[in-house]
């Protein structure tokens, strides 16, 4: 039975050579449209992202110290990152497509492109100038064509970069969070395997570029370097495990070896270090009023001591999602009782517990039933001093409590106000009295002033 013969093949000779190049230009025809795809699928919907993320990384940050809350933190600041620089930069390459659709439909409709005899109030010097500038309508295709292309890999270059940096450093530091809780030292030993590893790679990082030196002044010397070039493919190999070069290296390198190997790795790094820093900055204008503004007047000292949104619950807002301050029902009090809620942060507090409440080794609440609670009212009341107009609040009176609308847990406690006349109060409350003036331990106050309207409720 005879065999089938190849499309095109002629009998008695041997197939045609498969058209390789036929295939990667039709597939290349293509890959315009392709980009314009991923870029419009993709640029508006990462705008969309950032939000939600915030959203959950403010509900669990609160809710955790130490390494966990740095590993919760790179999460949040590296997917944040992502998203903006990756949208941005898809956004940009939509633009720059779209213009080379431009150019390409004038190319169709003008093939002789510009004109330049037949543009007015262009002199011969004018002329040459924009020429040697400007060039033909096929080279600014053809540019444009390059630059959006470019632009859409070096994205995706750094998208895969910064998700293996995110997802590698969140799975890190979990790990060693896990090993440094089985010795009872979490984050002393976990920042120490975070820090070890770090250095490490650095190190074999930077090992092969002092190699490469050596072994190439070796060999000018005409010394032999076999056992230091088996060095280097070792680390090399190493390094292969820590970072999927396949993934990246055909980007990267395509890139860095066509166009300027300096800008391009000066660039890629500025990406690198703006996607970090976005989610503090976007954490940071969360917590204040405002990033940029001109109030010379009603200043920030001045609302301190004024009245601040995050203390009334009937007040706050998304935006004082990260103002975890103590607070009460509303700034006008009808009821006879002043609810008031203190939080309790972990970040803050269990570094305290673990230096002033004796009754909790390590600061920790290992109790049960109503000792557990009453462990936990002592402990925290240690840590805060509280006035209603100058006079002294005990809080031995507070009790433990979950506030789910809020998503933090505290204390609580209900001052009676029937005693006082009606009108303006001051409850002012102090974290930390003795703690210095910086730092994370720092002395904090917090003035609430209220108005008492017994007459309103009737």
């Amino acid at each position: 039975m005879s065999e089938a013969l190849e499309p095109g093949s002629t009998p008695g000779l041997p197939p045609p050579e498969p058209d390789h190049a036929g295939r990667f230009a039709r597939l290349r025809e293509r890959t315009d449209e392709l980009e314009l795809f991923i870029s419009g699928l993709l640029a508006f919907a990462l705008l969309a992202v950032p939000g939600r993320i915030f959203e959950a990384w403010a509900t669990s940050t609160v809710h955790t110290e130490g390494v966990y809350a740095y590993a919760l933190w790179f999460g949040f600041s590296t997917s944040v990152g992502l998203c903006y620089v990756v949208a941005v930069a898809l956004i940009a390459h939509l633009a720059i497509r779209g213009y080379w659709v431009g150019l390409v439909g004038l190319k169709i409709h003008f093939p002789e492109g510009i004109r330049w005899d037949r543009i007015p109030l262009l002199g011969p010097v004018s002329r040459g100038f924009y020429q040697s500038r400007v060039g033909t309508l096929e080279q600014s295709i053809a540019n444009a064509d390059k630059a959006a292309s470019t632009l859409f890999a070096a994205t995706l270059l750094f998208a895969l970069t910064m998700v293996l940096i995110g997802a590698g450093s969140v799975v890190l530091l979990a790990v060693a969070g896990a090993v440094g809780a089985l010795f009872g030292n979490t984050d002393r030993i976990a920042l120490l395997i975070v820090g070890s590893f770090f250095g490490l790679f650095i190190l074999l990082n930077l090992v092969p570029l002092s190699l490469e030196k050596w072994i190439a002044s070796r060999k000018a010397r005409g010394a032999a370097s076999a056992r230091i070039e088996r060095t280097m493919r070792g680390v090399l190999a190493i390094n292969q495990w820590l970072v999927p070069m396949r993934l990246l290296l055909p980007v990267q390198l395509t890139l860095q070896s066509n166009r300027y190997a300096r800008n391009f790795m000066v660039a890629y790094f500025v990406a690198v270090m703006v996607a970090m820093t976005i989610g503090g900055v976007q954490a940071i204008s969360s917590m204040e009023f405002s990033l940029f503004n001109r109030y010379a007047v009603v200043t920030e000292d001045a609302v301190e001591e004024g009245m601040l949104s995050a203390h009334y619950e009937s007040l706050r807002v998304e935006h004082d999602r990260l103002l975890r301050y103590p607070m009460i029902p509303s700034d006008v009090v009808e009821g006879t009782l002043l609810r008031v809620f203190i939080p309790h942060q972990p970040q803050r507090d269990n570094a305290l517990a673990r230096q002033h409440c004796a009754a909790l080794p390590e600061g920790r609440n290992r109790l049960r039933g109503p000792a557990a609670e009453a462990a936990a009212v002592q402990c925290l009341a240690r840590f805060w001093t509280v006035t209603l107009d100058g006079s002294p609040v005990a809080l031995d009176g507070f009790v433990a409590m979950e506030r789910r609308d809020l998503e933090m847990r505290g204390l609580v406690g209900y001052l009676p106000l029937s005693a006082l006349a009606p009108g303006r109060h001051d409850l002012r409350l102090v974290w930390n009295a003795p703690g210095p003036e910086r730092g994370t331990d720092r002395q904090r106050r917090y003035r609430i002033p209220f108005w008492y309207a017994p007459d309103a409720a009737h």
